[in-house]
């Protein structure tokens, strides 16, 4: 009876994996943290136990053998599929907390305030908040779910409705009252402009854009203080300095407490809205589903208020 060759080591097969994905001995040293020779011999040996050359080395060029193209795509697979096993396995060890990525203005503005009312609720999970304007990579990092501006398409990922983006004009409502007032958008030339762009890159806040919009040539879109983040604009807004072009559910808050106003209502379209993205084996875990039901309850109740505040005002 024949025997199944047996497989290979598998830090011969990480080693593989890792010059085949860089095609390159050097970096994938670094990436293992070991020796280009170590990596150089680990690759020597799972030619001999394969029985095929996996790279071809023309000095510092490193290809792969139709043989080693063959190999890579299943090798990373397999480590995929490896990694995401542990994973499941250590959080169903040790389900006690949750590991949360958005990007900065979302936590600080929107998520960390109403986090008391998910403590309340569910006292012996704890959510660690991670904050980074780079796509989440979950195969790579300890992340179990993100809050992203999304078009809801994000491949090999689920992703769950949270809330629609309007991207408005904000200021502070002593504003609207000074001399001279803020009653229309041509107003805006004796008022200063704040601007940010949004180190994510997913949406436009860009002053000229809404401008046209309003068909008024009058403004000049590129004056006014330039913020490199959206925390110190709306902060910036919210002292009076100026009006901000921001996403609305960041100021959710300041409106609902009256500290922002939207002084017209003429959007910036944009195709994103708020999505909780995660592969589909962390969304089915209990605790991680229960955090995205009660994310998806706090956005229905901020929109609720929002309702309320745009009818008074």
């Amino acid at each position: 009876m024949s025997r199944n060759p047996p497989i290979p080591p598998l830090n011969a097969l990480k080693a593989f994996r890792s010059v085949g994905r860089h095609l390159g001995f050097s970096m994938a040293a670094e990436e293992l943290h070991v020796t280009p020779a170590a990596i150089s011999q680990q690759i020597k040996n799972l030619e001999a136990i394969l029985g095929v050359v996996l790279f071809h080395r023309n000095g510092r060029e490193t290809q792969l053998t139709e043989a080693g193209q063959v190999l890579l795509p299943g090798i990373e697979k397999g480590f995929n599929e490896l990694e995401n096993a542990v994973r499941v396995c250590r959080a169903h060890g040790d389900s006690s907390y949750i590991s949360c990525n958005t990007v900065g203005a979302f936590a600080a503005r929107w998520l960390v305030p109403r986090l008391p009312n998910w403590t309340e609720r569910h006292p012996k999970v704890d959510v660690r908040i991670s904050t980074t304007s780079e796509w989440v990579t979950f195969d790579r990092q300890d992340i179990d779910l993100a809050v992203r501006l999304s078009t809801g398409q994000e491949d090999g990922l689920q992703t769950e409705f949270l809330q629609v983006e309007k991207i408005v004009p904000l200021c502070s409502p002593s504003i609207l009252g000074q001399d001279p007032p803020l009653r229309k958008p041509e107003d805006l030339i004796n008022h200063q402009l704040i601007h940010f762009a949004p180190t994510g890159g997913r949406i436009n806040t860009r002053w000229a854009d809404w401008l046209k919009l309003t068909e008024i040539d009058s403004v000049d879109p590129n004056r006014g203080i330039f913020l490199s983040n959206g925390m110190a604009a709306l902060n910036a807004a919210i002292a009076g300095q100026g009006i901000v072009l921001a996403p609305k559910t960041l100021a959710s808050d300041d409106l609902e407490r009256g500290t922002l106003v939207v002084p017209f209502e003429i959007e910036l379209p944009t195709d994103f809205a708020w999505y909780v993205i995660a592969p589909s084996e962390n969304m089915e875990r209990p605790e991680i589903r229960a955090f995205k039901e009660w994310l998806i309850a706090e956005a229905k109740m901020n929109d609720k208020a929002s309702s309320r505040t745009a009818l008074l005002s």
